[in-house]
């Protein structure tokens, strides 16, 4: 047992008593980065892209990822230490590095008493591009909880930079998080993915499945809803299955990824083209593997029309979703075929144009400024080494 760990043994007990703790006694390693994703979710998203290319670029940096163990045992690359994102460890090692890489907020961390010293930076890369429903302080009912309010005031204070893939993204963040931090539209790494090939990509998912290589791939990743229940996901699969067949051919597959909230399982069993791959950590993988795509409000198909591949929207709570959580625009103005029931989704895959949603998805990705052009990993590996080789101010 370690010192930090026999810290933690006495202390465990008053988790509060973080806040009482001179983790500023620790000198800053200069080399040191801590990457977190969801709170801790595991190796994904943006700061994954972005540790991959520093991994190749600067074996010297040491990178250490912060995860929750309840989560699942999460495997990660060579030269990546992993901390419980809950333990005094992972304190400390916030505390000793240069620089703080994130795709979320610390609020959680912020209430424990987490504090960012003057010489240290962090990155904040956030998880949606483009997104629809609103997030952090622009969603009313985050704002009446002032225990919330004031560690988000805080966490926004400490975010040095926030990193855009688009004019429309640079708006939210201003709002979103109180006009805090420097915004850097230099887009987000996560989407450089679909810049590339991705048959192996592909070959590598089907493969995984003991699926055929001919075999076509649908993912259907909704987001969560307060209530948590799996009941708004009312689908009909076989319907679903056969009007992807009937409208493109080919044999088809659904992936369905519930959102990371959500802790009910689905009960997919003894059939042979649903697939829950609700537990895989990187939803970027799946996107750049699949040949078409479902979601209601989520981000990520915002990411996906970057493939250019069709993708829809089968909301059947629009009206109660956005009095609840808020959009920012229109869910109509988008360019996805919205369905609120299953006969008018396979309406929308029977009458799915692909000449005039390419159309749309090129006027969309124009109208709200979108830079992603495959090369975002490399511009924030850049910020970083800037940072690494300057004191800050």
């Amino acid at each position: 047992m370690n010192k930090y760990d026999v810290l933690l043994f006495i202390i465990n007990f008053k988790k509060s008593f973080f806040k009482f703790i001179p983790f500023d006694f620790f000198p800053i390693n200069q080399k040191k980065i801590v990457f977190s994703n969801y709170f801790g979710l595991g190796y994904g998203c943006n700061p994954k892209y972005i540790a991959e290319l520093l991994r190749i670029k600067h074996p010297e940096y040491k990178i250490v990822w912060l995860v929750n163990p309840k989560n699942g045992n999460f495997k990660f690359p060579k030269g990546i230490k992993k901390a419980d994102i809950n333990s005094l460890r992972a304190f400390y090692e916030l505390s000793s590095a240069k620089i703080w890489v994130d795709n979320y907020h610390k609020v959680f961390l912020i209430k424990k008493g987490l504090k960012k010293r003057p010489n240290q930076y962090f990155i904040q890369t956030w998880h949606g591009s483009l997104g629809i429903k609103k997030i952090e302080a622009d969603v009313n009912a985050l704002n009446t909880v002032e225990s919330w309010k004031k560690a988000s005031y805080q966490n926004a204070l400490m975010q040095d930079y926030l990193l855009s893939n688009s004019a429309f993204e640079d708006n939210v963040y201003k709002s979103a998080f109180m006009n805090k931090g420097k915004i850097l539209r230099i887009g987000h790494a996560r989407n450089d993915i679909f810049f590339k090939d991705n048959k192996k990509n592909k070959e590598k998912t089907l493969k995984a499945f003991n699926l055929s290589p001919d075999t076509n791939i649908l993912l259907y990743v909704p987001t969560f809803r307060q209530g948590f229940s799996l009941d708004i996901y009312d689908i009909d699969y076989e319907r679903l299955r056969n009007s992807l067949i009937e409208k493109f051919g080919g044999n088809w597959v659904i992936f369905i990824r519930l959102h990371r909230n959500i802790k009910a399982k689905l009960n997919l069993e003894n059939s042979k083209y649903l697939f829950d791959l609700s537990s895989y950590d990187d939803v970027q993988e799946l996107l750049a593997s699949c040949d078409a795509a479902i979601t209601d409000y989520s981000s990520c198909i915002f990411d996906f029309v970057l493939a250019k591949r069709p993708a829809f929207i089968y909301a059947p709570d629009i009206e109660k979703y956005d009095k609840e959580r808020g959009f920012y625009y229109s869910i109509y103005d988008t360019p996805f075929l919205v369905a609120k029931n299953n006969d008018e989704l396979m309406i929308n895959i029977k009458n799915f144009d692909n000449d005039i949603y390419l159309k749309k998805v090129e006027d969309f990705l124009l109208e709200k400024g979108c830079i992603d052009d495959g090369n975002a990993s490399k511009r924030a590996v850049e910020l970083i080494e800037n940072l690494m080789d300057k004191k800050k101010e």
